[in-house]
């Protein structure tokens, strides 16, 4: 700049004004350059922080997609588990079970009151959505992938919910209404945990009145629906298993 400063000078002193004026354009033309490679490079910077940010992003949504698969696994089989119990149940219930122990029926019985409890791991997704981040995947191929999660996802908890309202409110709250405990129909396998094996006396069934009332239709009808829930739910986990496995394809290309 001295330099500079020192040349204006020196052509405003000798009174040449053409090339003065062509000194100064060009003088406005390096800053002006200067200004736009400095843009430029800021430029650059910023995006490489945010390519980099991108691919950390991935890597955490390809962990997180990774490990719902792993849970969606779990649930899945214990959903299949619970489908395949009722449908024992429901073939024996209204035959002649006299052949089948009590304690076998209401094993298979304990299946309808088993509907899998399943929340997916979405920590990464949520936050990149929450701060904006979410925008730098534009890949439209996972954009499309992960709507069809959700929807699968939300399917879930619709069947979910219809589930707790037939427990708490449908078919089956009718049959506790008439038993007095789920525990008189599925015995000591209504728990999971070791809790509710015991219930009142007064409600225990001998075998004789048990295998009578399980061939009533009102109980193949409750259990029925329940088994249908789990149908569902069956066909939103294969859903969302799917999605998640091309979310996870589409991401591994974009790292």
């Amino acid at each position: 700049m001295k330099i500079f400063r020192n040349v204006r000078q020196k052509l405003a002193a000798e009174n040449k004004v053409m090339a003065y004026l062509r000194y100064a354009i060009g003088e406005i033309l390096l800053v002006v350059i200067g200004i736009l490679i400095a843009l430029q490079v800021n430029n650059w910077n910023e995006q490489r922080k945010l390519n980099n940010e991108c691919k950390e992003l991935i890597k955490s949504l390809i962990s997180d997609f990774k490990e719902t698969r792993e849970i969606i696994a779990v649930k899945e089989a214990e959903n299949t588990e619970a489908i395949n119990r009722t449908s024992c149940f429901l073939s024996l219930s209204y035959t002649n079970n006299d052949n089948v122990p009590v304690d076998s029926l209401q094993y298979y019985l304990s299946g309808a009151f088993r509907l899998p409890f399943f929340v997916p791991t979405l920590t990464s997704y949520e936050q990149a959505v929450a701060t904006g981040k979410i925008g730098l995947i534009k890949d439209k191929a996972f954009l499309k992938d992960i709507t069809e999660f959700f929807t699968a996802y939300n399917l879930y908890n619709q069947q979910k919910d219809i589930g707790g309202r037939m427990f708490y409110m449908g078919s089956i709250w009718e049959l506790r209404k008439e038993v007095g405990n789920l525990a008189s129909l599925s015995g000591i396998n209504r728990s999971r945990n070791g809790t509710r094996k015991t219930f009142p006396q007064a409600y225990r069934f001998s075998d004789k009145e048990y295998r009578a009332f399980i061939k009533k239709p009102e109980v193949f009808a409750a259990i029925d629906n329940m088994r249908t829930v789990f149908y569902n739910v069956q066909d939103s986990f294969k859903n969302m298993d799917k999605e998640a496995q091309s979310i996870i394809k589409e991401l591994e290309q974009l790292k």
